[in-house]
């Protein structure tokens, strides 16, 4: 039962929560881990039947997670189906879960906005895990990201590292690293989890290679609402070759945008423009009324609802690389 000095923190870290998680695309993360900070993890002290208390920012993160902490952990997502991770405001409850978890495990690369503040206000006492730390990042427009692989000035990085599914892998083996270290007793289950779920990313990682094989070489290019889907495009052979939104969906475009950004589909011949479901469709379905083109929808920041056919990461995969397919081809 959480103590009344809890829900006291709750209540009070609230009002610097709300304006903690504000709009905005990409940024820099809010903090580097480095590979010790993971190596030096100790066990926590769990009594007996406790299981670890996990946090996941995003759902997309919660069911990665969940994969490989199945039901040895329990598992807290912070934000629900069709929650716009740029936009997330916490909430008093988001407060007391981050209070009172073990391990917190965040997608990083500036996709949570102000985390760090987040979890200052929350308190506690638990182990903050950025995912996408020491990955190969990408700039937003889809080039890969020189030097070191610290973040350039805010706005600068694509954060939606998870549509190269090999990227999705190196989470899973932090997440696997993390929880074993963490709960040692449960590590033998941990590992087999991993190991299972990252067969299934290899082949979902070679199915999308196949599928875009598929799609004329002229015609792989992507008009998104914004620009997310840079890891996607870098990996499997796409463009983006332009976006509705160019840097983020909380900054309107102007009309010179929206005119290029017309001319780019015209020029290029794209028969769709890719709206997500996080992100209002209206300038997307004005563009596409505008070029003569269709409106695709796409799962982006979030799982879909149950019967969506997106419900868990693989499927939101296999989902948005089929209606790309189907519209290009």
């Amino acid at each position: 039962m959480r103590t009344l000095g809890q829900t006291l923190l709750s209540w009070l870290g609230v009002a610097v929560l709300l304006g903690a998680m504000v709009a905005g695309c990409g940024g820099a993360p809010a903090s580097q881990q480095t590979q010790d900070d993971l190596d030096n993890l100790t066990p926590v002290s769990l009594a007996a039947g406790e299981r670890l208390q996990v946090v996941a920012t995003t759902n997309i993160v919660g069911d990665i997670v969940g994969q490989v902490g199945s039901d040895r952990i329990e598992l807290v997502t912070l934000m629900g189906i069709g929650i716009d991770p740029h936009s997330y405001v916490p909430t008093p409850a988001d407060s007391a879960a981050i209070y009172d978890a073990h391990v917190v495990f965040a997608s990083g690369a500036g996709l949570e906005s102000d985390l760090e503040r987040v979890f200052r206000s929350a308190g506690g006492t638990a182990v903050h895990v950025y995912l996408s730390d020491g990955l190969q990042h990408r700039l937003i427009g889809g080039a890969l990201e020189e030097g070191d692989g610290h973040a350039h000035d805010e706005g600068d990085i694509d954060p939606h590292v998870w549509f190269d599914v090999t990227n999705v892998i190196a989470w899973v083996q932090t997440i696997e690293h993390v929880l074993s270290t963490l709960d040692p007793a449960n590590a033998e289950a941990y590992r087999a989890n991993a190991a299972d779920y990252t067969q299934k990313l290899h082949e979902l990682d070679a199915w999308i290679i196949e599928q875009v094989a598929s799609i004329p070489q002229a015609n792989r290019k992507l008009i998104t609402n914004h620009p997310s889907f840079g890891h996607l495009a870098g990996r499997y052979g796409l463009e983006q070759v332009g976006a509705i939104y160019p840097f983020s969906p909380s900054a309107e475009p102007s009309a010179r945008d929206i005119a290029a950004l017309e001319n780019s589909i015209l020029e290029y011949g794209v028969p769709a423009v890719f709206a997500e479901s996080t992100v209002n469709p209206k300038l997307a379905e004005q563009v596409a009324a505008d070029t003569g083109v269709k409106v695709v929808a796409l799962y982006s920041g979030s799982l879909g609802e149950p019967g969506s056919g997106a419900e868990t990461y693989i499927s939101l995969m296999r989902y948005d690389v089929s209606a790309i397919v189907s519209a290009l081809k």
